[in-house]
């Protein structure tokens, strides 16, 4: 496992983009900053480790997994000056369109900031993919029903959707451990994704609707890694309406 703090964009991008074409010879390759929030730096540090992606020849276009309280309007201006060169998709965490939630988990913005992200985003033209947990405490089915008709009628172009992972060492597996809420079963949650995707509806895609943590660091749920059978459940419910 490389510590990726200190490998350059550069060279992990010659490191993995051989295996990768290797394996996907005719595949258009993303570059994916992914962990955490990607865009909380000055505009001058992020155009420097943006760079190297956007000036590699394999690499088709570059997703940046961001939040809706990190998205100052300099930096949306550079993420439009680099989809001059390359598509770039902004991926905001949403996780609930529930106020309530968001604030008890300590998200750190409300629903209003997600929908003025998103506004100011695709008002430059760029692409804008959102995630999902199915699953937080106190919510049911019509929160999850509410959390996709916003994302629906926001002119969002995917979303990935994630069930509620509990991991050591945070305040929600201190709750969980209590006894304070209980996580949606297997099937509870599949049928929730079947729901939440009729919802959404064709205009939306579906990158995914399943999520693992590690092994040393996941409580619960025991099933979360079990992919194809959570495809395979949701595939049915969709298919049988």
């Amino acid at each position: 496992m490389w510590d990726l703090a200190h490998v350059s964009v550069r060279e992990q991008l010659e490191t993995r983009i051989p295996g990768l074409r290797a394996k996907y010879p005719e595949a258009g390759i993303l570059a994916y900053f992914q962990p955490y929030t990607n865009t909380y730096a000055p505009v001058e540090r992020l155009r420097e480790i943006f760079t190297p992606a956007f000036e590699h020849p394999e690499i088709a276009g570059v997703a940046v997994g961001t939040r809706p309280d990190c998205l100052p309007e300099e930096t949306v201006a550079l993420l439009a000056e680099f989809n001059q060169k390359k598509p770039v998709i902004v991926e905001i965490g949403l996780q609930t369109a529930n106020d309530k939630t968001l604030q008890d988990i300590h998200r750190g913005h409300t629903v209003g900031d997600f929908k003025e992200a998103v506004r100011r985003v695709r008002a430059r033209g760029l692409w804008v993919t959102t995630h999902l947990i199915l699953g937080l405490p106190g919510e049911t089915i019509s929160d999850f029903m509410e959390t996709a008709r916003v994302v629906r009628d926001l002119d969002i172009s995917a979303v990935k959707i994630h069930p509620l992972h509990i991991v050591r060492g945070t305040r929600m597996a201190e709750q969980y451990a209590a006894g304070e809420f209980a996580l949606l079963s297997f099937d509870a949650y599949c049928d929730a994704v079947a729901s939440v995707i009729r919802v959404l509806g064709p205009g939306v895609a579906i990158e995914r609707f399943s999520g693992e943590s590690p092994d040393d660091l996941l409580i619960a749920p025991d099933w979360s890694g079990n992919r194809n059978q959570i495809v395979a459940r949701v595939e049915a419910n969709l298919l049988s309406f």
